[in-house]
């Protein structure tokens, strides 16, 4: 293939070493975004450069997306609930009874949880999903969408706050608070408004609520609706859970 390379810019990527970085996939399942964000990059470095041409630069960033994509459906399926930005409690017969901030894990409250040269485990992806390793790679429960089963039990999770562009923003536990916000996002909808449509559904994902999986908040379904009684919303459980992005 025919390329212009009358003036380049000086580099040190390569494209085997392009398809490296494609292949790691530790970077890829813990950083998704920034993978791809460094695959992007690197190929319009190479571009720029005169290693590549226009129509293998296109076929280096169709490989990057599907990469990407085929990452973030396999967590989705994977690891449904698990969020490094999100803090959690174990909730069992309504007393919390442990604490997940991003991967650090103790038995303990929010307000007694120790520092971070203390804690009991760590989230790590293994073979079979989502489980937490104690300090010697033993483990002492996993994941399973809303759930944390250990040996001792199940227990729900709760989440109480998530980390939102820099922001730390607490789980909306007000039913009132709930129904504004899925107003306001349906009102950003009908007005075409597709920023705030995003920002607004990432704010309410914040929250014990969820919309009702039966009517799905319809104003044409919900009125008669058994599962919600007309609310729109339902508390979210482990039955109930489903992926909000």
């Amino acid at each position: 293939m025919g390329r212009d390379i009358s003036f380049t810019h000086p580099t040190s990527m390569t494209v085997e070493r392009w398809h490296r970085m494609l292949d790691d996939a530790a970077e890829r399942r813990d950083l998704p975004r920034l993978y791809r964000e460094n695959l992007f990059e690197a190929a319009d470095d190479m571009l720029r450069s005169g290693i590549i041409d226009p129509l293998e630069h296109f076929d280096l960033l169709e490989l990057a997306e599907s990469a990407y994509s085929h990452e973030i459906e396999e967590q989705i399926v994977r690891h449904r609930y698990f969020l490094r930005s999100g803090s959690y409690v174990l909730v069992r017969d309504g007393a919390a009874l442990g604490y997940l901030s991003g991967t650090a894990f103790n038995w303990k409250p929010p307000g007694e949880r120790l520092n971070a040269s203390h804690i009991d485990a760590r989230v790590t992806h293994t073979d079979i999903g989502l489980e937490l390793l104690n300090r010697s790679e033993e483990s002492i429960g996993r994941i399973d969408g809303k759930r944390c089963i250990t040996p001792t039990g199940e227990y729900e999770l709760v989440e109480v706050s998530r980390m939102i562009q820099g922001k730390e923003l607490r789980t909306i536990d007000d039913p009132d608070l709930y129904r504004a916000a899925l107003d306001a996002i349906q009102l950003a909808k009908e007005e075409g408004d597709a920023q705030s449509h995003a920002k607004l559904s990432a704010r309410a994902s914040v929250s014990i609520f969820m919309p009702c999986p039966t009517c799905d908040d319809s104003f044409s379904k919900r009125e008669d609706c058994a599962e919600c009684g007309g609310l729109g919303f339902v508390r979210e459980t482990p039955e109930r859970f489903r992926w909000r992005s």
